[in-house]
């Protein structure tokens, strides 16, 4: 029966994340103000009651993406949000306008869903690595990423793996990988244990098809504000 439970949970977390969408902005944060706008963020977020889902502020590392932060709104797919009554309609343009303060310059933006997700919240793994890319079959991608996932669910165990596309942007890909870590030495010591599934990944990239990889890179979850 525990068993039954947890494979239940797992599912309808699975389905939650699965059917949510997210909006995403990019901008390079001025010198030394990255405390300033996490403080910001708790002042404006810190007590939010979302209508689904929720946001989070990211600072991107190492790897091809040129801007220093994201931020990331996401929730189910047409109820993204603050509930209706959270927050008066003026302190969004003022909260924007002091945001704008600690901003150097804002750029690329975008917008998806999540297709399919295993593992836990990125909130618990917040250092996650990213690949943008555009496949040539994306039903056959779909097909390889979600076998390839649950063959490395043993070595994963609650680390996130999620898939998903761009419906809008995207800078040239069309979908996109995450994968989810504590920090820099697990995701490194997860890299090695993926080299022990050689015959899982020659199946896996001639399953998949051809894709032309357009970005790979780091971010780290800095703030979450509500969840799935």
């Amino acid at each position: 029966m525990k068993k039954i439970l947890i494979i239940i949970l797992f599912i309808s977390g699975t389905l939650a994340y699965s059917q949510n969408s997210f909006r995403v902005y990019h901008f390079n944060a001025k010198e030394g103000a990255e405390s300033a706008i996490a403080a910001l963020a708790d002042e404006y977020w810190g007590d939010a009651k979302f209508k689904s889902g929720g946001v989070q502020i990211e600072r991107i590392g190492i790897g091809d993406n040129e801007w220093s932060h994201r931020v990331v709104v996401f929730g189910q797919v047409g109820n993204l949000g603050r509930e209706d009554g959270d927050v008066e309609k003026n302190e969004w343009p003022l909260f924007l306008e002091r945001f704008n303060n600690y901003v150097e310059e804002w750029g690329t933006s975008a917008a998806g869903r999540f297709i399919s997700y295993q593992g836990g919240a990125p909130k618990d793994f917040p250092y996650i690595q990213l690949y943008t890319f555009r496949p040539t079959n994306a039903s056959a991608f779909q097909k390889a990423h979600d076998k390839m996932a649950s063959q490395l669910k043993k070595i994963m165990g609650d680390r996130p793996i999620v898939f998903g596309n761009f419906d809008i942007g995207g800078e040239g890909a069309s979908h996109w990988v995450a994968v989810g870590h504590s920090n820099f030495g697990d995701l490194m010591k997860i890299k090695v244990e993926f080299g022990k599934f050689e015959k899982q990944w020659d199946e896996y990239f001639r399953a998949r098809g051809p894709v032309n990889d357009v970005s790979n890179f780091i971010v780290e979850v800095l703030k979450t504000y509500g969840g799935i």
